[in-house]
C-alpha cells in the first residue's frame, strides 16, 4: 500500500509524511471509569475477530506481489473499520465521538482503495489524484473526532489545556514547516494545486499534533484505548516518515511489505481501540477536575516543544542546509506569545488564589466567622481609631457553658453544627463595624466600638437568647480606657468570664480593675522520639501538665493576662531538670516567649542536645528579632524545630523566616494515611522539608502500619502512644522555684 506513489517526483515525495505524524508519547494518569455495559456484538466476538485481523496481517507476507498484495492490504483495512464500527457500536452513550474518528480511518482505507484502482487498474499518472481528496478528507475528519472526544472529556473554559496544546503543536510545526512545507511550497516545477495538495498533508500532521496532545493532558495513558488509539496514530506516522525516506533516495521504490504492516497495525490498533471496554471512557465518564498528567511530564513536553526551533537551527548550522529562515523566525515568535500568554494565565490563577488563600487564613474553616488572627488585628486597628476619636470601645469574652459535656453527649458532629448556628445567630444580630471572632474552642470574641459596659450586657443578654437548642453562655465585658494596650482589655475581660463561670455561668460579668497573675504547677511527661528507620529511641520531647487543666488551656489563659513568657520558662526550667540522661530533650516554646527575658534566663550555656521546638502563634511583628535570637542559640548548639506543622499557624512563612532543621508534622495529617491521595500529599511535603535541608518528624503515630506508610514516604523520626506514651515525672516549679533558679547564660 502507497498512500502516494514517487512519480510526482521529491514534491510529492516530501509530501508523503502523512496521517498521523504529530504523535506525541502520552504518559501516565489517574485511570479512568469504567465503560459502560457493551450491547451488540459480545466482547468474546470481537475479541475473535481482532485474533482473525492478527492472523490476516501475519499472512500478508505470503501473498504474491502485485496486485493481489494490494488487494490484500485493501481487504485488512476494510475488514479493521467493520470491526471498530461493531466495537463501537457497543457504546450505550455518547459513540458519536467514536464514529467520527472511525471515520477519519475509514476515509484513509478508502483512499488506500481508491489509490489501488487508480494505480493497478486506471493506471493515472497525474498529480494530484482522486484518492488525494480522501485522504485529506481522513485527516479534517479525524481531528473533528479527536475534537469531539476532547469536550466528551472536559468542560470549563480554562484555557491551560488548549494553550500547552497549542505550544507543541507550534513547536512540532516549526519543524515540519522548516523541512516539508516549505521545499515543498517553494517547488516552481509542480502546480499550484499539487503544491497545496501536497502541503496539506504535513499541515495535517500538525494539526492532529496539538489535538491529540489536548486529548492526552485530559486523559493520560492509563487508559487502554487512548494507547491504542495512540499507537494507531504513531504506526501510521512512522510507515509515512519512512516511506518518505526511501521515495527520496528511489522514486520508483515498491512499497517494502514490512512497511505496508506498519500502515496495517495503525488500522488495528484502531479497531481493537474500539472494542476495548475502556473506549467509553474517552468520550464519557465525569469530568476530571484536576490535569490527568503530572506536572512533571506536562513541563518536559512543553520545554521539548520550545526547544524545537532551536534544534531545528542547530540541525541546519551543523550540516549547512539551506532552509526558508522565514518558518523558524515565525514559528519562534508564535511560540514565544503561547509562552507568554500561558504565563500569564498562570500568574492570573496564583493570584486569584493568593486571595482565596489570604481570605481562608483570616476565617475559621468551621464556622466561617473570623479567627484570632483577624480578632488581634482587628482590635487593634480598632483601639487606634478609638484613640483618635476618643469614642468608647468594650470587649467581651463569651464561652459556651459545658460545651464538652454537650460534645459527649450529641456527639462531635452536633457539637459542630451547634458553633456555627450559634455564629451565624449571634452575627445576625451584629450592627455595622462589630466582630464577632472564634477565640479558640468554644470560646468567642466580640468587639463593640462606640458601646459602653452596660450597652455590652444588654448586647449580650439578647444574644444569649438567641442561642440555638436553649444552650447557654458565660460573658465577660472590659471597656477601653484611654492608655490601654489591647492585650490588658482582653485580660480583663477573660477574669470576668471567669467570674461568670465561678457565679454559676449563663451569666454576664464586667471586669473592674487590672489583676496581678501567678504560673500554676507545671508537672513534666517525657515523651520518647524513635528513629522509624533504625527503631531506636533517639530521644524525648518534655510534655507540660498542669493540675488545673489541660496545658493548652493553661497557657492561652497564661497568655492572655500577660504571663504566657512566664508559665513557659517555668516550664523549660522543669524540663530541664526530668532531663534524662541520654539523647535529645526536646522543649516547646512560643515565639513570643522565645525572645523573651524570662526564657532566656533559664537556658544553660550549652544548648547542644536541646531541640527548641516553636510552636504556633498568631501574627509576629519583629521578625528580625526572632531571627536573631535563633542565631544565637543555635551558634550555642541547639537545634531548631517547627511544631505542629499542617495545623494552625504552622504556615510556610515561619518555615521560611526559620529554616529550622526539622519538622513536626501535626497529629492530623496522619489521619487516613491510607490513603493515596494522603500519601501523595505527605510525600510530597516530606521532600519539600528534605529539600530546605529539614528532617521530618510525625506526631500521633499509634499503629504500625502507621509507622510502616511513614517510613516508605522518607519520614525520619516519630513519636506517639505506638512507641510509649508520656510518662510524668514527680517534679514542679512554681513562681518561687522560677525566681530562684539561677541564670546559665
Amino acid at each position: 500500500m502507497t498512500p502516494r506513489t514517487a512519480r510526482q517526483g521529491d514534491v510529492v515525495d516530501a509530501a508523503a509524511v502523512v496521517r498521523g505524524s504529530g504523535s506525541v508519547v502520552a504518559e501516565e494518569g489517574p485511570a479512568l471509569a469504567a465503560a459502560p455495559a457493551p450491547t451488540g456484538s459480545t466482547p468474546g466476538v470481537l475479541r475473535a475477530a481482532l485474533v482473525v485481523l492478527v492472523a490476516l496481517c501475519a499472512g500478508y507476507f505470503a501473498v504474491p506481489s502485485g496486485t493481489p498484495k494490494d488487494v490484500a492490504n485493501n481487504v485488512i483495512g476494510v475488514l479493521c473499520m467493520v470491526v471498530a464500527f461493531a466495537g463501537a457500536r457497543r457504546l450505550t452513550a455518547r459513540r458519536r465521538g467514536w464514529r467520527v474518528v472511525l471515520s477519519g480511518f475509514s476515509l484513509w482505507v478508502a483512499g488506500d482503495v481508491l489509490f489501488t484502482v487508480e494505480q493497478d487498474l486506471v493506471h493515472v499518472t497525474g498529480y494530484p489524484v482522486p484518492s488525494d481528496v480522501l485522504y485529506i478528507s481522513g485527516y479534517v475528519v479525524l481531528t473533528a473526532g479527536l475534537l469531539r472526544l476532547v469536550r466528551g472529556r472536559r468542560r470549563g473554559m480554562d484555557p491551560t489545556p488548549i494553550l500547552e496544546a497549542l505550544i507543541v503543536a507550534a513547536g512540532f510545526g516549526t519543524v515540519v514547516g522548516t523541512f516539508l512545507v516549505g521545499p515543498i511550497a517553494g517547488d516552481s516545477t509542480t502546480s499550484v494545486l499539487g503544491r497545496l495538495v501536497a502541503t496539506s498533508y504535513p499541515v495535517g500532521d500538525v494539526v492532529l499534533v496539538g489535538v491529540l496532545v489536548r486529548l492526552w493532558a485530559s486523559v493520560g495513558s492509563r487508559n487502554t484505548a487512548f494507547r491504542l488509539l495512540l499507537l494507531s496514530l504513531v504506526s501510521t506516522t512512522a510507515a509515512d516518515l519512512v516511506w518518505n525516506a526511501v521515495a527520496l533516495v528511489n522514486p520508483s521504490a515498491d512499497t517494502p511489505r514490512w512497511l505496508d504492516l506498519l500502515w496495517m497495525l495503525g488500522y488495528l490498533a484502531a479497531a481493537a481501540a474500539a472494542c476495548s471496554p475502556s473506549g467509553a471512557a474517552l468520550v464519557g465518564g465525569a469530568p476530571r477536575t484536576g490535569p490527568a498528567v503530572p506536572l512533571r511530564r506536562r513541563l518536559t513536553a512543553l520545554g521539548a516543544a520550545v526547544a524545537l526551533p532551536g534544534v531545528t537551527l542547530l540541525v541546519v548550522g551543523l550540516f549547512g542546509l539551506d532552509i526558508p529562515w522565514g518558518v523558524v523566525g515565525a514559528g519562534s515568535i508564535v511560540l514565544s506569545l503561547l509562552v507568554v500568554t500561558r504565563i500569564a494565565v498562570l500568574v492570573r490563577v496564583v493570584e486569584e488564589q493568593a486571595v482565596q488563600l489570604s481570605a481562608l487564613a483570616r476565617s475559621d474553616g468551621l464556622t466561617g466567622a473570623p479567627n484570632r488572627r483577624t480578632w488581634d488585628h482587628e482590635l487593634g486597628r480598632a483601639f487606634h481609631l478609638a484613640e483618635e476619636s476618643g469614642g468608647p470601645i468594650t470587649v467581651a469574652l463569651v464561652d459556651l457553658d459545658h460545651f464538652k459535656r454537650y460534645n459527649d453527649r450529641n456527639g462531635h458532629q452536633a457539637g459542630d453544627r451547634l458553633l456555627r448556628e450559634a455564629v451565624a445567630a449571634w452575627s445576625a444580630l451584629l450592627r455595622p463595624g462589630e466582630l464577632l471572632a472564634r477565640y479558640g474552642g468554644e470560646e468567642f470574641g466580640l468587639l463593640l466600638p462606640g458601646a459602653d459596659p452596660d450597652e455590652a450586657v444588654r448586647r449580650l443578654e439578647a444574644m444569649l437568647g438567641a442561642t440555638p437548642e436553649g444552650q447557654r453562655f458565660s460573658a465577660g465585658v472590659a471597656s477601653w480606657s484611654p492608655g490601654a494596650e489591647p492585650a490588658a482589655v482582653v485580660e480583663r475581660a477573660d477574669r470576668a468570664l471567669y467570674d461568670a463561670k465561678h457565679a454559676g455561668r449563663g451569666c454576664v460579668r464586667v471586669a473592674g480593675p487590672g489583676h496581678g497573675g501567678t504560673t500554676p504547677p507545671v508537672f513534666i511527661a517525657l515523651q520518647p522520639v524513635v528513629d522509624l528507620h533504625a527503631g531506636d529511641p533517639v530521644g524525648h520531647e518534655a510534655l507540660s501538665r498542669f493540675s488545673e487543666g489541660e496545658p493548652e488551656a493553661v497557657f492561652a489563659a497564661a497568655h492572655r493576662i500577660g504571663d504566657g513568657s512566664l508559665l513557659e520558662a517555668a516550664a523549660i526550667a522543669a524540663a530541664l531538670r526530668a532531663r534524662p540522661p541520654q539523647g535529645y530533650l526536646s522543649v516547646n516554646v512560643s515565639i513570643g516567649a522565645l525572645v523573651s527575658d524570662e526564657v532566656r534566663a533559664v537556658l544553660p550555656t550549652d544548648l547542644t542536645g536541646l531541640v527548641i521546638e516553636i510552636t504556633e502563634q498568631a501574627d509576629v511583628e519583629d521578625w528580625d528579632r526572632v531571627r536573631e535570637v535563633v542565631a544565637v542559640y543555635r551558634s550555642r548548639g541547639a537545634i531548631i524545630a517547627v511544631d505542629d506543622w499542617g495545623h494552625g499557624y504552622a504556615l510556610a512563612e515561619r518555615f521560611m523566616r526559620l529554616r529550622p532543621e526539622v519538622v513536626k508534622l501535626d497529629r492530623g495529617l496522619l489521619e487516613d494515611l491510607e490513603d493515596p491521595e494522603r500519601q501523595h500529599d505527605l510525600r510530597t511535603l516530606v521532600g519539600w522539608a528534605e529539600s530546605m535541608g529539614s528532617t521530618v518528624c510525625a506526631e500521633g503515630v499509634e499503629t504500625a502500619q502507621q509507622w510502616d506508610t511513614l517510613r516508605s514516604l522518607g519520614v525520619r523520626f516519630g513519636q506517639g502512644h505506638l512507641f510509649g506514651r508520656p510518662a510524668r515525672e514527680r517534679e514542679s516549679v512554681d513562681d518561687g522555684d522560677l525566681a530562684a533558679e539561677p541564670a546559665r547564660a
